[in-house]
């Protein structure tokens, strides 16, 4: 790899100055990706059960920087993406977000459909941890669709509607959204413009005014697709997607997630 090339846009946030250096750790993490991979690693027909271990990176380093990091490392945390097909047609998810820095622990429990939008699929659970140790370091959530197809959650044996998706656009939540991109690519359906979807963020808050579409396509670090993701109420993102079916950067506003680990099992 070029370390003279800069990185795109939509992922560089190294601030020069700043020690240890964000975009030479971003690449770093890439390293393993230089060795060749064979059509038989990823097939997507025969999948039923896909983990990725992402390393999250501050995309604002003095922001997080922590006092007793003597061995100097960006990462700040991990998030463990793990899905299994159920029935041929069901994804179980079981997403985990845990951030050392802020003391965020998170996991997230859900089902949706075996579909490109990956709509989601009855009921859901969120598990929430901090480092505090007081009544608000836990809290969890249970939500589902009632009849008329709203949303609803159970917080605490407490009934909260959280809105409902209108004129039959697709919802899925931002934890799926790492194989939407890639089902788009699989099934040969390039936006050219932008796709209208509606996103329930963490299984809470829904943002029923969403667009998904084409961004950019990159050699450096490794050859990728890009897609970006806006909406009302939702801070901007960026799915970066390799040949093989995997996401492998997501850029937000404040963190950048990098995968580091696949495991792949087929029927």
């Amino acid at each position: 790899m070029n370390k003279k090339i800069p990185l795109h846009w939509s992922f560089d946030y190294n601030q020069g100055a700043q020690k240890p250096d964000y975009a030479q750790e971003l690449i770093k993490l890439l390293q393993w990706y230089e060795a060749p991979v064979t059509s038989d690693d990823v097939d997507e027909v025969s999948t039923q059960h896909k983990r990725h271990v992402y390393q999250i990176l501050p995309n604002y380093w003095r922001g997080y920087n922590r006092k007793n990091n003597q061995d100097e490392l960006v990462s700040i945390g991990e998030v463990v993406v793990d899905r299994e097909l159920e029935n041929g047609d069901i994804w179980e998810y079981n997403v985990h977000y845990r951030n050392e820095t802020n003391g965020e622990n998170i996991k997230f429990h859900f089902s949706c459909r075996d579909e490109i939008y990956r709509p989601l699929h009855e009921d859901w659970h969120v598990d929430v941890h901090n480092s505090c140790i007081d009544s608000y370091s836990k809290l969890s959530w249970d939500g589902d669709f009632t009849s008329d197809s709203e949303i609803q959650l159970r917080i605490h044996n407490t009934k909260i509607n959280a809105g409902k998706v209108e004129n039959n656009l697709p919802i899925t939540c931002n934890w799926t959204l790492f194989d939407v991109f890639p089902a788009l690519i699989n099934e040969n359906k390039k936006i050219e413009e932008y796709v209208d979807i509606a996103i329930l963020d963490d299984l809470e808050q829904l943002r029923p005014k969403c667009r998904i579409g084409y961004l950019d396509t990159i050699e450096y670090p490794i050859p990728l697709e890009g897609y970006f993701l806006y909406g009302t109420g939702l801070l901007p993102s960026y799915w970066w997607v390799d040949a093989y079916g995997n996401t492998v950067i997501v850029s937000s506003v404040f963190e950048t997630l990098v995968l580091k680990e696949i495991t792949v099992d087929t029927a």
